[in-house]
C-alpha cells in the first residue's frame, strides 16, 4: 500500500510567535483604546481626514497588494521580486518621510543578502516584520508606550504573512491581508454608522458650538467661515476644519467621521474665533472620547 507523504511546512516558529502576538496585542490595543487608557497614535489620527471610498479602496485593496508585494515579495525566492521589495520599501520610506526607518531597511537588506550565513535568514524575517509595523507610524509614536501594543500586534501579523509566503505563496498573504483589513474597515464603518447622530451643544463664555455625526457616505460638504466669529461646516471631516483654524497644527486625538458643526460667537462677546477657542470647544464636546 502506498503511503502518502505528509507535507512539512517551513519556519513554523513564525506562526507560533506571530499568531499569539497578533491576537493578544491587537486585543490589548483595542481594549486600551476603548477605555481611553492610551493616546491616539499617528496611525489612528490619519482617519481624521477620512474619505470612505479611499479608505475602502486603499485599505481594502491597494494596501494588501502593494504592501505584500513590497514587504513580502523578497521571500518568494524570485530575484526580480527581491529588488521590487527593496525599492518598494524605500519608496514607502520616502513617501511617508519615515527616514528613521532607513537603518532598519539597510539592516534587512544586509541580512537577506547574507541569508545563507548562520541564522541571518531567520533574523531577516523579524527585521522585515518590525519594518512593516513601524512603517505605519511616525517617529514620535516610539516615545509613547501606548503605541507599542499595536506595533507588536502588527509585527505579529507580518510574521504570519511571511509564513504564508514561504509555504503557500504571495497570493495567500495578499488574501489574508485583504481579509484582515476588510474586517477592520467593515467593523469601523458599521460601528460608526450605528452611532448616535443626534444634535448636541457645548459652549464657553464666548461661543456656542452645535455638532452631530453624519453618515460617512454623505457627499462632502463645505466649510464656511465668517469674520472670525462664526463657522458652519456641513458633512466635513475634523481635519479640514482644524486646518482652517490651525494650519500648522495636527490633531493629536482621533475624530473619526464626518460632522455638521456650527460655531457662533455670543452677542455679548468680541473675542475672535481662533485655534485655541476651537480646541477648547472640542475638548468640552468630548467628541474624541465618544
Amino acid at each position: 500500500m502506498e503511503t502518502v507523504e505528509k507535507k512539512t511546512h517551513k519556519e513554523n516558529y513564525l506562526l507560533k510567535i506571530g499568531i499569539p502576538a497578533f491576537i493578544c496585542f491587537t486585543l490589548l490595543a483595542i481594549i486600551l483604546d476603548h477605555f481611553k487608557i492610551i493616546d491616539a497614535s499617528s496611525r489612528e489620527t490619519r482617519f481624521n481626514d477620512v474619505n470612505v471610498i479611499v479608505m475602502i479602496l486603499g485599505g481594502g485593496l491597494f494596501a494588501p497588494v502593494s504592501e505584500e508585494l513590497f514587504f513580502r515579495g523578497a521571500f518568494t525566492g524570485k530575484k526580480y521580486l527581491k529588488y521590487i521589495s527593496y525599492f518598494g520599501i524605500a519608496f514607502f520610506v520616502i513617501m511617508q518621510q519615515s527616514y528613521f526607518l532607513i537603518p532598519l531597511l539597510i539592516l534587512f537588506i544586509i541580512l537577506f543578502e547574507l541569508k545563507t550565513k548562520n541564522n541571518f535568514r531567520k533574523y531577516s524575517y523579524f527585521v522585515n516584520a518590525l519594518l512593516f509595523s513601524l512603517m505605519h507610524y511616525k517617529l514620535y509614536d516610539l516615545f509613547s508606550l501606548s503605541s507599542y501594543p499595536s506595533i507588536i500586534g502588527t509585527a505579529g501579523l507580518a510574521l504570519v504573512l511571511i509564513w504564508l509566503v514561504l509555504n503557500v505563496g504571495l497570493w495567500s498573504s495578499m488574501l489574508a491581508h485583504f481579509l484582515v483589513n476588510g474586517t477592520l474597515i467593515s467593523t469601523a464603518i458599521l460601528s460608526y454608522e450605528s452611532s448616535d447622530k443626534t444634535l448636541k451643544k457645548v459652549e464657553t463664555n464666548d461661543f456656542v458650538m452645535t455638532y452631530q455625526y453624519v453618515s460617512l457616505f454623505e457627499k462632502d460638504g463645505q466649510v464656511e467661515f465668517s469674520q472670525n466669529k462664526e463657522i458652519k461646516a456641513v458633512n466635513a471631516n475634523m481635519d479640514n476644519i482644524n486646518k482652517l483654524f490651525c494650519p500648522d497644527t495636527e490633531l493629536k486625538e482621533l475624530y473619526f467621521g464626518k460632522f455638521n458643526i456650527t460655531i457662533k460667537r455670543k452677542q455679548s462677546s468680541t473675542k475672535k474665533l481662533d485655534c485655541q477657542t476651537f480646541h477648547e470647544l472640542l475638548d468640552k464636546s468630548k467628541i474624541a472620547e465618544e
